[in-house]
């Protein structure tokens, strides 16, 4: 009975210990294409202008860059790239496309309290990473009833 106490707990340690020490490799895998839109959205809400443009490239880089020294301040970016970011409810990413492996389009829909918007989010692999080259205008449906407000049926 003590012995298979013993080889129990044996098991058992050698078993978390496995799980302790390979979980952070599978971690270590390359970065999933779409983590920059996820990037991006953090740092809209955060206000971290940085790391929002590091997620951008090109036309649309430059785009917010021109919007960026049009601004009053960086007080005033910062406000910009918040605004719609902290109305976010809810966001999926769908429909992923990997057209070659240097571009990728994505279908996102963004749920906001009084309406969902549909975006296609267009990626580029720049120096081994991916950045958003283009975002569609918005799909916009509007919502019968607002985001998390109680329904009762009378």
């Amino acid at each position: 009975m003590k012995n298979k106490i013993i080889i129990s707990i044996i098991v058992v340690v050698v078993l978390i210990g496995v799980v302790r020490f390979t979980a952070p490799l599978v971690n270590r895998g390359s970065a999933r294409t779409e983590d920059v839109i996820w990037k991006m959205i953090v740092a809209a809400r955060t206000g971290n202008i940085q790391q929002y443009l590091d997620c951008f490239s090109g036309s649309s880089l430059a785009t917010l860059q021109d919007d960026r020294k049009q601004s009053k301040n960086e007080a005033a970016f910062r406000d910009y790239i918040r605004r719609d970011a902290q109305d976010i409810k809810a966001l999926s990413i769908i429909n992923g496309r990997q057209q070659d492996p240097q571009k990728a389009v994505f279908d996102v829909e963004v749920v906001y309290a009084d309406r969902n918007e549909d975006q296609t989010f267009s990626l580029q692999k720049t120096q081994g990473t991916w950045k958003i080259i283009a975002i569609s205008r918005p799909a916009i449906t509007k919502q019968p009833i607002r985001y998390m407000d109680t329904v009762v049926k009378e």
